[in-house]
């Protein structure tokens, strides 16, 4: 047995070490070996550097935000509001009636805007104490219905201005939800309902005054000086109790923000005095006060 044929490998294995590199290595028919070896050159190591793709541009109308929850933590504790609406006087009475006989007014005139604060404290779910203040006021420039005033021979109406101030009034109430505020969905989670009716009443204190400046005329009969004309200015002004009654609704726009809607019919009345003294029944001072506004919950 020869030896070459063992010895193979290892002559590969030399060849392909130290060998040219560009040299092919014959190999003798000894080695029985049918295929030509050629040794490559080394590569050289290639350094990879990772760089980290940026984050994509965000997209309009798709970037993400903080929501504010639809409920607070515990149940409200303090309501605020402010609110603006129409006052619609019943005025009836004496002094009522000589306004609308002799001057250029009804009581569609004396409708006016309301407006006034509130501040309310819970008691639990289904009532809340409450004070509130408000003013109401219309002023308006009239003449004289059946009366004119001849200058050179031309006719020219007597003019005068009324003024009839409801307020400040300080009011302190009561208000009953029969269905309850909202609802309480665990220890820590409180929501508001969409609708809350309620009903109000309560008692307060008033004050008002009563103005008319500009000409008047003497249309007593039997009165030495009647029809004669004089300008002068007559007021008054006292403080007198109120009550209501009252019901509406509070609207929720959000656990915290809502609008309320509220009817409120008041009663109130005084006997006037100073220049109006010869008016011997009540002013009446009633009327229905129609409001919507703002609330805030604490």
């Amino acid at each position: 047995m020869t030896l070459f044929p063992s010895l193979a490998p290892m002559v590969l294995a030399a060849g392909l070490i130290w060998g040219p590199p560009s040299e092919s290595v014959p190999v003798s028919p000894e080695l029985s070996m049918t295929s030509t070896w050629t040794a490559k050159a080394p590569v050289a190591p290639v350094d990879l550097e990772l760089t980290p793709e940026p984050d994509p541009a965000p997209q309009p109308g798709f970037q993400a935000r903080a929501q504010d929850p639809d409920f607070q933590f515990r149940r409200p504790l303090i309501s605020l509001s402010l609110r603006g609406g129409a006052f619609l006087p019943r005025a009836q009475g004496q002094f009522y009636d000589f306004i609308f006989r002799e001057l250029t007014l009804d009581a569609g005139d004396l409708r006016s805007f309301t407006g006034g604060a509130e501040l309310g404290f819970w008691v639990g779910e289904f009532a809340e104490v409450f004070a509130s203040l408000d003013l109401t006021g219309v002023t308006r420039d009239v003449e004289w219905r059946d009366w004119d005033e001849e200058i050179n021979g031309t006719f020219i109406p007597i003019t005068q201005t009324v003024r009839l101030r409801n307020g400040p009034a300080v009011s302190v109430g009561l208000k009953g939800y029969p269905l309850g505020r909202g609802e309480q969905l665990s220890r820590f989670i409180w929501t508001p309902s969409p609708v809350a009716p309620f009903v109000s009443g309560g008692v307060g204190i008033m004050g008002y005054e009563v103005e008319q400046w500009g000409d008047w005329v003497v249309t007593q009969p039997g009165d030495p000086n009647f029809g004669s004309i004089f300008t002068d200015e007559f007021s008054y002004s006292d403080q007198t109790l109120l009550s209501f009654l009252g019901a509406g609704a509070d609207v929720s726009l959000g656990p915290r923000l809502g609008v309320t809607l509220e009817g409120r019919y008041i009663w109130s009345e005084d006997r006037l005095g100073g220049d109006f003294v010869s008016f011997d029944r009540p002013l009446d001072l009633s009327g229905l006060r129609l409001t919507a506004g703002l609330s805030y919950r604490f």
